[in-house]
């Protein structure tokens, strides 16, 4: 077994990310050659009154065999600038694999909705599927000096069964919400669902660090990965 994943190494080594810049006077000294900004948000996201950043830059050019065989995409990188007092910027966190790529959302395109910034948490949604609609929510803040996800929501929505259900939860308390109701307020021939939310405990885990996330890997909860 050793050498079946020491051979698919050898025929798929792993993509080689930019390391970017550790500090700058600007954001696009933290842009490495052959990449885009493609979000960028602003906020506060530590102890100091100056204005941070989160940005998600994405490749200009598709690697094959990226994360699957036989198959190109284009790669993304989502890091966090700290403003500093006397001008510029350091580089508080990489993170190569935790996001979603623009054919990841099935018909409906690239699933990267939105990033913003609130409450001293980066906020990364995602919204996706065909017949059957899913979203996901990340949340990453900075504590303990490295950035932990404390939260994360998983939302699916059935139009023909008229049901949306949502598990939200609070990975830094352990406690967790089921919330089931229905899809549209009002649609005449399809089933109605009773809304109600459950508050559960699925148990408190090790936090998930945002440098050495990837996405789809993470089980959180039963069949539920983020």
């Amino acid at each position: 077994m050793h050498y079946l994943f020491f051979y698919i190494f050898l025929l798929f080594p792993p993509h080689q990310y930019p390391d970017l810049a550790s500090a700058g006077k600007d954001i696009s000294s933290f842009i490495p050659k052959g990449y885009h900004i493609i979000y960028q948000a602003k906020g506060h996201l530590n102890a100091d009154v100056l204005e941070d950043h989160a940005i998600i830059i994405e490749s200009d050019e598709p690697v094959s065999d990226l994360k699957e065989a036989d198959h190109a995409q284009n790669p993304r990188i989502l890091f966090v600038l700290f403003a500093d007092v006397k001008g510029g910027f350091s580089l508080a966190v990489q993170s190569n694999e935790s996001l979603m790529l623009s054919d990841d959302g099935g018909v409906f395109g690239d699933p990267l909705q939105e990033v913003f910034i609130a409450n001293k948490v980066v906020n990364v949604e995602y919204y996706g599927g065909s017949a059957e609609k899913w979203s996901y929510t990340y949340k990453w803040r900075f504590q303990k000096n490295d950035w932990y996800l404390i939260g994360a929501t998983y939302t699916t929505m059935s139009p023909f069964e008229n049901i949306l259900e949502k598990y939200d939860f609070n990975l830094n308390t352990g406690v967790a919400e089921h919330t089931i109701m229905p899809y549209l307020e009002e649609d005449e021939g399809k089933p109605v669902v009773k809304p109600k939310t459950k508050r559960f405990n699925p148990g408190k885990k090790s936090l998930f660090k945002l440098r050495n996330f990837r996405f789809g890997e993470n089980m959180v909860y039963k069949d539920i990965y983020f």
